[in-house]
């Protein structure tokens, strides 16, 4: 299926419903395009995914959506300007139905690959006709039974009631058929003027049956035995062995869908027909052309699903049928279909015949056998005084659009590393900000809770004399290195490093109640990659850090112009510090607002032994604790906690956009009972799982008994 169809419906819902339910729809459809192109194949069965998507969110009824899409058409269409073409289709809302299948052949030049349904007409009175439907895409009746009815109001001024009379399902096909009441008032007036006008054409000209069928080259009369009467002078050349031959075994009949028999043609005659011969055109010994027939019947589908190449095998003809009544026989006015030479080398021949000259040739075919009015003439004979010049201008466009999509790739590569180096500088959410042009003073924010670690080296002073600046540089690499590393698992992020200071936060910029888990967890681990750090340098045997964590409110923000950084600000800020300078060496030194908050959020989770007061500042005091064991492994944060990990997830290939999913309050987005209904239909790509699911799942897996942190170390 088309783009035009999948972009139509897209459409409909984002002016319809809004921006926000169609990025539901999208999410629940399992669809990650936001634009269709119009001429680019899509699957079959996305139309039904959107639609159905779109029934589960809204809770609109499945065949009301379609009619009501359906029904805005005609506006789409203006789009693309294809409306114009539908004003002058028919002079009357009858002679518009009849059109509709030479309609879609004139867009199989625009969508080669068109699978276009197919219409008739009859039983036309002054009150209405009965049209037949036939499609090879079931579910689409309330579509089109929209578009009828909108485009008879928009074109015509007409109201049409639609009756459905019978639904059949033949040869792979969906046969509507319907009854349109409507006030057909040109009805009678039309085949009164069309008969005395043919009456007096009769009277005043008389045609022989050899200028006919000289003005008419590729020709074919057939009676109601379906046999061959006679051919055109032009086929005559061709196929010289079919006059005597039943035509329904001699052509396979592509187009309109209908059984290729007198009742059915008879019923058809507004229709374009397309017959390809059942056997290809071949050359006897002598290298004379010949034509083999064939009894059965059984190859249009096989032909169907011919490629282009098998194809031109093959002759195909495009034309009229028309009833002769002084012959008793129905007269099939072709041609044959030729591709204009001057259209792209990878253009996909809608009609499955002759692409160049030589196929022209070995068929044996010449210009002259075209008649003199016939446009074809001047298509072959202009089309390949332009391919050259052309194929040349579109290997030009081809090269240009290669250089595109490697400067954008290139783009896209160093955008993503832009990107990465931005984030190392600030916060995700915080450089977004400032890119889509905030000021800094926007950006900034309080926070209520969050916990703060501050870590050094024990005797660090001490241990720069003995080494070099350069050892010095690579000491502290390996170590801010690892932990850099430990961050990334534990949720937190790191605000600063100055010297052997190191100072991480959680609670901010993303907001998470398990801060002051996440803190303790990511300087328990600290202290036990400090542990290994041994023999990295013959002066330094073994190193020795002390944290301190405390937990309260900050004011984070970007300050300066020049290397912009991202601070925290307050008196937590300051008695985290503190705790630190009063910790011991590989110990975890912690304030009781931390304490507090570990005990009230899980009790028992964490062992702490308390040490004594210390002073803060004015004769303040704080009582203090030391962090002994924890009881079960770290709990894992979900990745909107981790500020540092949220542009690693981007793959090299993904596109530069995520998906974004506004939810709506009041109302779970997309519905449990939904989730159910399309997951059984195979519609649903995957299911969303909450970030408190995700904690509560790494909880309860794998606990152990009391694990102690000193003791490892």
């Amino acid at each position: 299926m088309y783009g035009l169809i999948i972009d139509h419906i897209a459409t409909y819902i984002k002016e319809k419903y809004g921006e926000s339910t169609w990025q539901e729809v999208k999410f629940v459809s399992g669809v990650t395009d936001d634009a269709f192109q119009m001429d680019k194949k899509y699957s079959e069965g996305l139309s039904h995914k959107l639609i159905w998507a779109c029934h589960d969110v809204t809770g609109d009824q499945v065949d009301e959506l379609m009619s009501n899409i359906g029904t805005s058409f005609y506006k789409f269409l203006t789009k693309y300007e294809f409306n114009k073409v539908l004003r002058v289709l028919g002079r009357t809302f009858p002679q518009f139905l009849n059109g509709l299948d030479n309609l879609h052949e004139y867009l199989r030049f625009t969508f080669p690959k068109l699978k276009p349904p197919s219409f008739y007409c009859e039983h036309e009175s002054r009150t209405g006709l009965t049209l037949h439907y036939r499609s090879k895409r079931r579910g689409f009746m309330h579509y089109v039974q929209g578009q009828i009815r909108n485009i008879a109001q928009e074109l015509f001024q007409t109201e049409v009631v639609i009756e459905l009379l019978d639904i059949e399902h033949d040869m792979n096909l969906e046969h509507v058929i319907m009854r349109l009441h409507f006030n057909n008032l040109d009805f009678n007036r039309q085949n009164t003027a069309y008969r005395n006008l043919n009456d007096s054409i009769l009277e005043k000209v008389k045609i022989t049956s050899d200028i006919f069928f000289d003005i008419f080259p590729f020709i074919i009369v057939f009676n109601r035995g379906m046999r061959i009467r006679n051919i055109g002078i032009g086929l005559l050349r061709v196929m010289a062995g079919v006059v005597g031959k039943k035509i329904n075994q001699t052509f396979l009949l592509m187009r309109p869908f209908i059984r290729f028999r007198w009742e059915e043609i008879m019923l058809h005659s507004n229709n374009i027909f397309e017959l390809i011969s059942c056997e290809p055109i071949q050359e006897d010994e002598d290298g004379i052309l010949v034509y083999k027939t064939t009894d059965t019947d059984q190859m249009t589908e096989e032909r169907h699903r011919m490629g282009d190449q098998e194809r031109e095998k093959f002759l195909s003809l495009k034309g009229q049928m028309f009833y002769m009544e002084e012959w008793e026989s129905i007269c099939y006015v072709g041609i044959p279909v030729l591709v204009p030479f001057y259209f792209p080398v990878n253009f996909q021949n809608p009609y499955f015949s002759m692409s160049h000259l030589p196929q022209m040739y070995k068929s044996g075919l010449f210009i002259n056998d075209f008649a003199l009015h016939d446009s074809s003439r001047d298509l072959v004979l202009a089309s390949t005084q332009q391919a050259a010049e052309l194929k040349l201008l579109l290997h030009q466009e081809a090269q240009k659009s290669r250089n595109m999509r490697e400067n954008m790739n290139r783009l896209k590569k160093e955008r993503r590393r832009t990107d990465k180096l931005l984030y190392q500088m600030l916060p995700k959410s915080v450089a977004n900000q400032l890119r889509n042009g905030e000021s800094a003073v926007a950006c900034c924010e309080r926070f209520d809770s969050v916990t703060i670690l501050f870590t050094d080296i024990v005797e660090f002073t001490k241990m720069c004399s003995s080494l070099t600046p350069l050892e010095v540089i690579e000491f502290l690499k390996v170590i801010y290195t690892n932990f850099d590393k430990i961050i990334d698992d534990h949720g937190v992020y790191k605000v600063e490093t100055i010297g052997d200071a190191y100072m991480v936060v959680s609670g901010a910029p993303t907001k998470t109640e398990h801060d002051a888990e996440f803190i303790l967890d990511c300087a328990s681990q600290f202290l036990i990659e400090a542990a290994k750090m041994v023999n990295m340098n013959a002066k330094v045997p073994r190193i020795d850090i002390r944290a301190g964590v405390h937990s309260g409110a900050v004011v984070a923000g970007v300050v300066g112009l020049s290397m912009p950084r991202y601070c925290l600000f307050g008196e937590t800020v300051y008695v985290a510090n503190k705790m630190e300078q009063s910790s011991s060496p590989m110990k975890i030194l912690v304030s009781e607002t931390t304490h507090n908050k570990i005990e009230e959020s899980d009790p028992g989770l964490y062992q702490f032994e308390m040490r004594d007061e210390i002073e803060i500042k004015d004769d303040q005091t704080i009582q203090t604790f030391f962090v002994v064991s924890r009881h079960g492994p770290p709990r894992i944060p979900s990745p909107r906690n981790c500020e540092s990990r949220q542009d690693d997830s981007v793959n090299e290939d993904d596109e530069d956009d995520d998906l974004i999913f506004p939810g709506k309050s009041g109302r779970k987005s997309p519905t449990s009972e939904a989730e159910d209904e399309l997951k059984k239909k195979g519609q649903l790509s995957y299911t969303p799982v909450s970030d408190a699911g995700i904690e509560n799942h790494s909880i309860g897996s794998n606990r152990t008994p009391r694990q102690s942190i000193t003791s490892k170390i």
